[in-house]
């Protein structure tokens, strides 16, 4: 009989009384090209983000919901069990309720693994991404059983084509299968091959049958439209024998150059890469338990290829899953974390040389929009970020002909941001300090905006954005020593810089403005923005008000899994990021708790004390979270307040790479 697995084998274990008290917990996988493959546990659609396979038509981003999931059937005995799970519109209740059968679901490293229990018959299901391949596996195989009859199974394929952000309305889906030499193709009703699935199963039958009615509750939740429809595109059916693989393919390739290649494979091709990773990690830290090597698992779904005009295989970092796209800002913050401190060092110098071709007026981009292939250019903070990247990448690395190849681009960036750029940026030659902002742009990472409004403006001399300026005019300094370069009007602008600094300390508070001259003057708002300028290198503040910064933040923002954007004292201040588009946005910065800035207050907590132990034990709480949403990930944001419910994106990157960056630094302190 099947032995359970257990939490000494896989971190991302759960039992069915854990999977049965939570069946919208999440997991998530992908191929480094930007298609990936996500849902609930439980196999309900939850979200219009859910999919089996949802492919990145122009690698990272235009992506399209192709197949949304697979509903088995097990035939035991002419017993039948229905292991799949569906929410449908004006009705309460779940059908069927396939969970019941679930034993226990979990992460073989970051691969999700599903037993289920059919009258003490257990099989078990997979789900594989290969890679750099357009490629879903699905496979099943049957553990043990207690009946000498025929085990049968059914697989259900639901398929559907449309952007990935937008729901099938009441029209037709746009989509067919027809037959082709044992394989299914399917189509769009122009005859265009969209892709195929193939399988060792013993029969297929071509279906083409539309089922409506889906509720996505939790696009009920956020105050989207939730009903939603898929097309039975095929069925198919084997009988399982005892520890054989029945497997099904979807792919994109019509012609696979290597018809050999199986899931099998696949998986030893992905535990490879896993085990590179982590003896990587390795090689220079101390201690590492289990939830930070599950995390280390989880780093290469955010690398993704951007193909440039010189490299096609350049690359970038995805922001989060499900929505996000790659973001200058989240890829900067999140390089050093996922790529330096793993020791992926060719690919950490890919992404700057790529974003490098991508600079504009002095700027990196913002975005990159799905539909669009001009980026968005409406940051201050990106750019300042670019140069915390690379200096992380070069002090790993000492790669003298990068920082040869980039040093003029840097110089041009500074040019451009003492003389002026887009969006009223520019130094202030009296002070030194970066103002930037206008009437209804948002330029700093705290950045929502609902229509015209804009949430936070932040408009004058932010400090974030500052400590950056300083940090960067600092490296430039040392980059211009090293270089053999003058150095000496790096040398004045930050000193210039750090005497305007001072302009931020609050002495009656005993903390810093958020932004100093502003369209309303200084602001007051405690936010966790002055924690950067206490964990960068270079700090223009002294040691008092460091000691000041990390009391006053650590006693009214710190908090479980993360750091509030705002101080409960704050009238602006909100409790839940919960409700319509309007009422999360409004709470998406004003006290909701954000999982980045967790690494940050730990590295600052430690350059004020010296006690990287204290340090630490700020991550570990989300050792806890790693099984709470997204399984085996960290999430975007969390509420304010006790229970402090995971939000946003189920897996986002700096979330993941800030902790990850975090503790190697002060594994290395201990």
């Amino acid at each position: 009989m099947l032995e359970p697995k257990n939490n000494s084998e896989h971190f991302c274990f759960l039992d069915k009384v854990s999977i049965q008290k939570n069946i919208y917990r999440e997991w998530l996988i992908g191929n480094g090209l930007g298609s990936y493959a996500s849902g609930t546990i439980s196999g309900i659609l939850n979200k219009r983000y859910h999919g089996l396979f949802i492919y990145s038509d122009k690698p990272p981003l235009s992506r399209k919901l192709y197949v949304s999931k697979i509903e088995e059937t097990v035939e035991i005995d002419n017993q039948i069990f229905l292991l799949s799970a569906n929410k449908w519109a004006n009705d309460d209740n779940l059908f069927p309720k396939g969970f019941f059968h679930l034993d226990c679901f979990y992460l073989d490293e970051n691969i999700p693994v599903w037993i289920y229990n059919c009258n003490e018959t257990y099989i078990e299901k997979r789900i594989i991404t290969p890679f750099e391949k357009n490629i879903v596996y699905i496979t099943y195989k049957l553990l043990s059983t207690n009946s000498d009859k025929e085990i049968k199974l059914k697989c259900d394929v639901f398929v559907d084509n449309r952007n990935f952000h937008h729901l099938s309305s009441l029209n037709p889906i746009d989509i067919k299968s027809i037959e082709n030499d044992k394989s299914i193709y399917f189509l769009n009703h122009q005859n265009d091959f969209l892709f195929e699935i193939n399988s060792n199963f013993s029969s297929y039958k071509i279906e083409n049958i539309l089922y409506s009615n889906y509720d996505l509750q939790e696009e009920s939740n956020r105050g989207f439209d939730h009903i939603e429809q898929h097309v039975l595109g095929s069925s198919f059916y084997t009988n399982l024998k005892l520890n054989e693989i029945s497997e099904i393919k979807i792919s994109t390739n019509k012609y696979l150059e290597n018809k050999d290649f199986n899931s099998e494979n696949s998986i030893l091709e992905i535990k490879k890469q896993n085990q590179i990773l982590l003896q990587n990690w390795k090689k220079n830290t101390k201690y590492t338990p289990k939830w930070i090597e599950q995390l280390i698992y989880s780093v290469n779904i955010f690398i993704v290829n951007r193909s440039n005009q010189i490299d096609k295989k350049a690359k970038s970092i995805l922001a989060g899953y499900h929505w996000f796209g790659d973001w200058g800002r989240d890829t900067m913050i999140s390089l050093p974390g996922l790529c330096c401190a793993t020791e992926q060092f060719d690919i950490a110098k890919s992404i700057l040389e790529n974003y490098s071709h991508y600079i504009s007026e002095g700027m990196l981009p913002n975005r990159f929009p799905d539909d669009s292939e001009t980026p968005d250019y409406n940051t201050v903070d990106a750019t300042m970020w670019y140069f915390e990247a690379i200096s992380s990448y070069f002090n790993s690395t000492q790669d003298l002909p990068f920082l040869k190849e980039i040093y003029s681009k840097l110089e041009n960036i500074i040019e451009h941001h003492l003389n002026g750029t887009r969006f009223h940026i520019k130094c202030d030659p009296n002070d030194g300090l970066l103002f930037a902002g206008q009437e209804g742009c948002q330029l700093t990472w705290m950045d929502a905006k609902i229509g015209n409004y804009v949430v936070t403006p932040r408009i004058g001399k932010t400090i974030e954005v500052n400590a950056l300026w300083y940090n960067a005019i600092k490296n430039m300094e040392k980059f211009a020593t090293i270089l053999n370069q003058d150095n000496k009007k790096y040398s004045q602008l930050s000193n210039l810089i750090e005497q305007g600094f001072e302009r931020f300390w609050n002495e009656n508070l005993g903390y810093c403005y958020d932004v100093i001259d502003g369209p309303n003057g200084n602001d007051e708002s405690l936010r966790p923005n002055q924690i950067i300028a206490v964990s960068l290198n270079y700090s223009p503040l002294n040691q008092y008000q460091k000691r000041n910064i990390i009391d006053i933040c650590g006693k009214n923002l710190v908090s479980f899994f993360g750091v509030k954007s705002l101080s409960k004292n704050s009238h602006d201040y909100k409790n839940k990021y919960f409700g319509t588009p309007f009422e999360r946005d409004c709470a998406y910065h004003q006290g909701t708790i954000w999982s980045w800035l967790l690494g940050n207050y730990a590295i600052a907590y430690y350059n004020v004390t010296l006690n990287a132990s204290v340090a630490i034990g700020f991550l570990e709480p989300l050792e806890k979270h790693i099984n709470e949403a997204g399984i085996g990930f960290i999430s975007e944001i969390f509420d304010a307040e006790s229970p402090y419910h995971p939000r946003g994106c189920i897996a986002q990157a700096w979330g993941v790479a800030e902790t990850l960056r975090a503790w190697k630094f002060l594994s290395h302190k201990i």
